[in-house]
């Protein structure tokens, strides 16, 4: 049913736990399925320095979640782009009642970089 790659990130995930020094802190939920998405994000000159994510819910969100930091991290964080293609792709396919994983793990993301240029925003009107 899943891929040995998917497997993999779901058993031993990448980059799972918190990041107290985050500068970016996002959370996303799935209404339909319950599943939950928290990412912690150091971002420093713009680029994504550490990220960390925390995930309760399915295989393959935790799959997705882990394989988005890997892709993701040492990255400019307005610029980068990561599509559901990737995702999929990435982790040997999804079962199509599956790929709601995907983009959970893709709409955290864009929460996270729609704060950090809030953030950027931001400190630039204070200074």
């Amino acid at each position: 049913m899943y891929s040995a790659i998917l497997l993999d990130h779901f058993e031993h995930p990448r980059n799972t736990g918190d990041l107290p020094e985050a500068s970016v802190r996002v959370r996303v939920e799935n209404p339909v399925c319950a599943d939950v998405l928290e990412l912690s994000l150091v971002v420093l000159d713009g680029k994504i320095d550490d990220i960390r994510f925390k995930a309760k819910g399915c295989v393959p969100c935790v799959a997705c979640a882990s394989l988005l930091s890997e892709l993701v991290r040492g990255r400019l964080i307005g610029e980068v782009t990561v599509t559901e293609a990737e995702l999929v792709n990435g982790l040997g396919g999804l079962p199509p009642a599956s790929t709601h994983a995907a983009q959970l793990a893709l709409d955290a993301f864009k929460k996270a970089q729609l704060e950090a240029a809030r953030i950027k925003i931001s400190a630039a009107r204070n200074d």
